[in-house]
């Protein structure tokens, strides 16, 4: 995944590069997007509503390159949390974990995006988190360090930065995708993507750390609706 990942957003470079070499006509007109979807992992909920626009590429604009902003509510149950920062999350030796209970977080996100039309009607695509804020309340957690549990509270990381695998901060959602355009102004689409949120500690519990993550690969199904 870490892999797919890094291709998409080489893709996604690519594509802009090609936006500004195409001619001010070519760029002027994007469509313009509601989105709704609803994803979920074996312990974990996501539901996002989103305003999304995109330019077409190309001489039959199936290439489509874009972006937007949307909330999204998070909700799980008996989540764990591992030691977020790279020199902890790349070696297992090194991980602590927080457990909670009752998971809840809210994200606001740039997300970016690109896609792909077959025929007019079927669509292959992705969309990335790119940069966000998380919001919500103290949770009661479970602390697990050396064999030791602790309790003690979290909150959510309020800063979320897309910089690639371990390096990544706070809440961030991608999602890979299959659509269906069923007209111009409806389409569907079912995905698979990793899902990361992301809790802080009041203190340093881990002597270094007070930051949390939890990865979960989400299946997605979505709506769109063009204005």
């Amino acid at each position: 995944m870490k892999k797919a990942l890094i291709v998409a957003i080489g893709m996604l470079f690519t594509m802009f590069l090609q936006v500004q070499n195409m001619n001010a006509q070519e760029a002027a007109n994007p469509s313009h997007n509601l989105e709704l979807s609803f994803a979920m992992s074996s312990n974990s909920q996501i539901g996002s509503v989103g305003y999304w626009q995109e330019w077409g590429l190309g001489k039959n604009q199936a290439f489509k390159l874009g972006y937007g902003v949307r909330f999204s509510g998070y909700f799980g149950k008996d989540v764990d949390f591992i030691s977020a920062p790279p020199e902890f999350y790349n070696d297992v030796t090194k991980q602590d974990s927080v457990l909670v209970g009752s998971a809840q977080m809210n994200n606001i996100a740039l997300y970016i995006g690109a896609s792909y039309l077959i025929r007019d009607k079927v669509e292959l695509g992705f969309s990335i988190d790119a940069l966000g804020y998380t919001f919500g309340g103290d949770k009661d957690a479970t602390f697990t360090g050396d064999g030791v549990s602790t309790p003690t509270t979290v909150n959510p990381n309020s800063v979320a930065v897309l910089l690639i695998a371990a390096n990544d901060i706070g809440m961030l959602r991608s999602d890979f995708f299959v659509g269906y355009k069923f007209n111009e102004t409806w389409k569907a689409r079912a995905g698979f993507g990793p899902l990361f949120t992301e809790y802080r500690t009041p203190t340093e519990l881990q002597t270094g750390n007070k930051r949390y993550r939890n990865a979960s690969a989400m299946i997605s199904l979505g709506v769109t609706y063009t204005l």
